[in-house]
């Protein structure tokens, strides 16, 4: 459905005209008919002499309710704009239109109102004034149509030409990303909260649950209505109304974007294309401070100029704008900015990127990114955001490697996801990106990322060549990867034989690393092996093995697997030792059905201090449990009798 929106200066008689093509006063304050103003978004809709309907919105023309026009202007398709016949161009003629043209509407009609006030000499004037005015626009060549709501002189050509310039306008895209950019916050006896905007992007429907957003709230969507009249199904383009359930009338505001859950990320930083208009005052410095203006939502931003430290009016840059609260944007947005003092637009432009990395000024690898962004084909904007630099900004934990999963990448980059899988597709068979499980790279970040991924296992190996490998989390961490891609990408190089798992205890090694000793070390370990085989069950303790050899080396023993750990870890077995211990242990408990701590002692022909440790290291491996003071085998229940006790 498309949407017709009103602009135009102060008692220009927008609400008339609306009035007399729908029948609808839109003017719904009591504070609006009392001073025959028009204050806040009025709304109606109208059927176009094709039986097309139609939504239309009306904005107050007044400079101080600009903030009000602007949360209503941005999701129109045609725009109306109103002149007065008796005053022709007036200051909020040419801020509206600015407005317009900043938006990039260009489908539209212009009204010439209270043509009946004037003589057709007159007519013809403001006719050339304003075709004059719009040619550097937008909206050039839009059709003037004098026009009178008193006595409908050329209401029928208006219409005619309003459905000729509907029809001209795209059609709003279904990209199964709906948001609605709330420009109205109501609530009715019965009914709850109600909150309505122009939906785009996607479709809603009844008993759906929604997001609203920056506020993260959870709703369902109890009822809706288009028109005022009940719908099931809300779809891209339509003035819609949502009555939610869950939610109360003063948790939500005008500014706020209501979407499906976890499906869009508020931001505080996004890349944009800034034109500074031709009447802006003055210069616009870097570090400005602006009011940014998009969908319904108002919040005021730093300008970070990529390029230079001042924009020139008339001229356009590349900038980063720091948004000062969480805002809903997304790519191909469209925005305008203002100066609070004098309040005044200034300018506006284009989303590139709503969810970008801190960028350094003047860096041509940065502006040559937005240019893609700007201009390129579906491939060329994923590789854009595929190639990003890979810096990261102060205190970020956010990943240098770009690795992007298919529906993130499709919502960075403003596609659907068929054309997002097909551009990837094209884009494996040319070499230029890398499928590394779920997630998507380019060729030259995984080639990066691989190679930085093996430089960390193997610089490990070259500093503790004793050690059996790099601790997995500690691979992960150094690299700056998610848990999900880090084992991603793990699997990936284990596969192409490039990485290998240690046993079972987490540790990454190369695939040709064997943990090596010097001729020197390797004495030193004969020399402690033989102590321990010469008193297997009474053998050095920890504290004295690592006198010995030193801990590196008694590590390195430890993870080949040639010294066992028991208890608390102070306490050492020889491989050999160990595993006679418990075959000991276990023919006695097969035998016996029991065995104390004592009897263990006794068996083995040792302390209590080791015993303990070696029996309790038993019952967590259920080779044995305990029960009181004996333990039995595992599978043995209690009081189970032993073979023969009959």
């Amino acid at each position: 459905m498309t949407c017709i929106g009103t602009a135009g200066h102060i008692d220009h008689g927008k609400s008339t005209l609306v009035k007399a093509l729908t029948g609808i006063d839109p003017d719904r304050l009591a504070e609006e008919k009392a001073r025959g103003m028009t204050i806040d978004l009025g709304f109606a809709w109208l059927t176009l002499p094709n039986g097309r309907e139609v939504s239309l919105i009306d904005v107050p023309g007044h400079e101080g309710f600009i903030k009000n026009m602007l949360a209503g202007v941005g999701g129109i398709d045609v725009a109306l704009l109103v002149v007065a016949a008796d005053e022709g161009v007036m200051p909020q003629t040419r801020e509206h239109l600015a407005i317009l043209d900043l938006l990039q509407v260009r489908c539209g009609v212009v009204a010439l109102t209270k043509a009946d006030l004037v003589d057709e000499e007159w007519l013809g004037l403001v006719s050339e004034e304003i075709a004059a005015l719009l040619r550097p626009t937008s909206l050039s060549g839009f059709p003037i149509v004098p026009v009178s709501a008193i006595d409908g002189q050329g209401i029928a050509t208006l219409l005619r030409h309003l459905q000729e310039a509907c029809a001209r306008a795209p059609e709003r895209p279904d990209r199964g990303r709906p948001r609605l950019p709330i420009d109205r916050v109501f609530s009715l006896p019965g009914f709850g909260t109600i909150v309505t905007g122009t939906l785009i992007d996607g479709s809603f429907q009844v008993g759906q649950e929604v997001e609203i957003l920056p506020r993260g709230l959870k709703a369902r969507i109890r009822s809706l209505q288009r028109h005022r009249q009940v719908i099931s199904l809300a779809q891209p383009g339509e003035r819609t109304a949502l009555n939610l359930a869950g939610i109360a009338r003063q948790e939500v505001a005008r500014g706020d974007v209501v979407t499906l859950p976890g499906l869009l990320q508020p931001t505080t930083l996004i890349d944009v294309r800034l034109r500074l208009l031709l009447e802006a005052p003055r210069p616009l410095s870097h570090n400005a401070l602006v009011d940014f203006y998009c969908g319904a939502q108002v919040v005021p931003a730093t300008v970070r100029l990529l390029e230079g430290d001042e924009l020139q009016p008339g001229e356009s840059a590349w900038a980063q704008l720091r948004l000062q609260e969480a805002t809903v944007v997304e790519r191909h947005d469209r925005f305008i900015v203002r100066i609070p003092s004098p309040s005044l637009t200034i300018g506006g432009g284009e989303v590139l990127d709503a969810h970008p990395r801190y960028h350094r000024r003047h860096r041509r690898e940065v502006l040559q990114h937005l240019e893609t962004l700007a201009q390129g084909d579906p491939q060329a904007i994923i590789m854009a955001h595929l190639e990003q630099p890979l810096h990261r900004s102060p205190g970020s934990a956010r990943s240098p490697w770009p690795a992007y999963e298919l529906a993130e990448l499709a919502r960075l980059s403003n596609l659907t996801q068929p054309v997002t899988q097909q551009a990837l597709e094209t884009l494996l068979t040319q070499r230029r990106v890398r499928r590394v499980g779920t997630y998507w790279l380019a060729l030259s970040v995984w080639q990066a990322l691989s190679e930085e991924a093996l430089h960390l296992v193997r610089n490990y190996h070259e500093q503790f060549p004793l050690r059996s490998g790099l601790s997995k989390e500690e691979w992960r961490s150094r690299l700056h990867l998610s848990p999900r891609l880090a084992t991603e990408v793990f699997e990936t190089l284990r596969r192409e034989g490039l990485l290998t798992e240690a046993g079972s205890a987490g540790l990454l090694r190369l695939p040709d690393f064997v943990p090596t000793f010097s001729a020197e070390q390797q004495k030193q370990v004969e020399r402690l092996l033989q102590i321990f085989r010469e008193n297997p069950f009474i053998p050095p303790t920890r504290g004295e093995a690592e006198a010995l050899v030193g801990s590196e080396l008694l590590n390195a023993l430890i993870e080949r697997g040639e010294l066992v750990k028991v208890g608390d870890g102070s306490i050492l077995f020889l491989r050999e030792a160990y595993e006679r211990a418990v075959a000991l242990i276990t023919s006695h408990l097969q035998e016996h059905g029991t065995i104390t701590v004592a009897q263990a002692r006794d068996l083995l022909g040792t302390t209590r201090k080791y015993v303990l440790p070696l029996l309790e290291h038993m019952d967590e491996e259920r080779i044995t449990r305990r029960v009181g003071d004996t333990r039995l085998l595992a599978s043995q229940t209690a009081g189970a009798r032993k073979p023969g006790s009959e």
